[in-house]
């Protein structure tokens, strides 16, 4: 985990300042959803995120009073101002970046601009948006087009672009919160979306997983279908995996970690005590095979990174059993669609010996929840004294996890 994603705080700016014009006298924004206004689902994603300091809502003037009501009623404590949006999108999420500047802790470090009318994104979603924006400064949410797409001015083919390379853009969009006033600053002509202004002043925007379930609320049959999501979602129907993309055929994700050895045993590798003289330093109990396996996983099911999810700065981790984070891993992958069927694992170390003890290690990686099903294979190398590992001074590993869908 860096010292800025410790550091991370994560304001949102929910736009929902749209006329709702393709509604039929609907308004998109506050109509009932599952019994409460379709802004408040989203909201709601972002109050409970950990990161999250401060919440605006940007509202047509004619909604502010019914924006104000879906706070209250649910309690969103994170929420620093309900306010009128502008003649734009762009200047809406403008004047949100000004508000959450104006609070007495200052801008925060990243921003997220989401669609009022997106009402399922996840914290699964939010966070891979965030690893994404620590390290590039912009990431927006997107899923693969699925579709043949053509070029038609005037209704009439002029082209079929490859779509291999193409993604459909959603909300949330995260960023680096000077990244993205600065990008305001520098733009005045009309844009689509914030990642569109921060590419035109020459931006890097990098995509993550979206989901295909995070439809914008635009038109009646919209609503239809949003409904439809939120009963299956209701009722736990993981076929489609809340906050991944369609689960077809296999996925495979690489996990890598590595700790420095301190003085004073046993060992704690693989969920095996071994006799030695030194211990992997680490905010857990330092198991680099367990971290790397469930690194794994959350990679092949587009879950993020286990810094992300199980941050160093967090002290409900501190000398945790890392076995668990490969069980949540497991059941988060398996709410998003997807079963290990297999982890092949690689233990890095000059010493102690480890060999004898690999077999071992695969055993108890198979009796964790989540694994119990799975083919397990554990090896172990040296560097041939080349580096700090060379050396004696630490210990790596690397898995290679591969998921297969859920099936009913």
């Amino acid at each position: 985990m860096t010292e800025a994603s410790k550091r991370a705080k994560l304001g949102v700016v929910i736009v929902a300042a749209g006329r709702s014009s393709r509604m039929e006298g609907v308004d998109k924004q506050v109509t009932l959803l599952g019994g409460e206004a379709v802004i408040s689902h989203s909201m709601r994603e972002f109050e409970q995120f950990e990161d999250v300091g401060s919440i605006v809502l940007v509202m047509s003037a004619d909604n502010l009073d019914a924006g104000k009501a879906a706070v209250e009623a649910a309690g969103f404590s994170k929420v620093v101002g309900v306010v009128a949006g502008g003649e734009r999108r762009q200047d809406s999420v403008k004047i949100g970046l000004d508000l959450l500047a104006s609070q007495v802790e200052g801008s925060p470090e990243f921003v997220a601009v989401h669609d009022g009318a997106r009402p399922f994104i996840d914290a699964e979603m939010i966070g891979r948006g965030l690893v994404t924006a620590q390290k590039i400064g912009a990431g927006i949410a997107a899923v693969p087009v699925k579709d043949t797409i053509k070029t038609a001015p005037h209704r009439v083919v002029t082209a079929t672009p490859d779509r291999s390379g193409m993604w459909a853009v959603q909300t949330p969009q995260i960023f680096r919160y000077d990244v993205l006033k600065t990008a305001h600053e520098m733009t005045s002509e009309d844009v689509t979306d914030d990642a569109s202004m921060v590419e035109s002043v020459g931006g890097m925007v990098a995509i993550f997983t979206g989901s295909n379930d995070n439809i914008k609320i635009t038109t009646p049959e919209d609503l239809e279908l949003a409904s439809l999501i939120f009963d299956r979602r209701k009722q736990g129907d993981l076929k489609s995996g809340a906050g991944s993309v369609a689960t077809e055929g296999s996925r495979f994700g690489i996990g890598f970690d590595g700790h420095g050895l301190v003085d004073g045993g046993p060992l704690r590798l693989g969920g095996v005590d071994i006799e030695f003289d030194k211990r992997l330093d680490g905010h857990s109990d330092g198991d680099v095979l367990f971290h790397a396996v469930a690194s794994s996983i959350l990679g092949a099911a587009g879950l993020g990174d286990l810094g992300g999810r199980f941050p160093s700065s967090d002290e409900r981790y501190a000398g945790f059993d890392s076995a668990q984070f490969i069980a949540e891993s497991a059941r988060l992958a398996h709410e998003a669609g997807w079963l290990v069927s297999h982890v092949d694992a690689t233990i890095i170390a000059q010493r102690p010996r480890l060999a004898s003890e690999a077999p071992k290690m695969a055993s108890r990686l198979g009796m964790i929840n989540g694994l119990e099903h799975s083919s397990i294979n554990v090896k172990v190398t040296s560097t041939d004294h080349v580096g700090a590992i060379g050396a004696g001074e630490g210990i790596a590993a690397q898995a290679v996890a591969t998921l297969t869908p859920v099936t009913k």
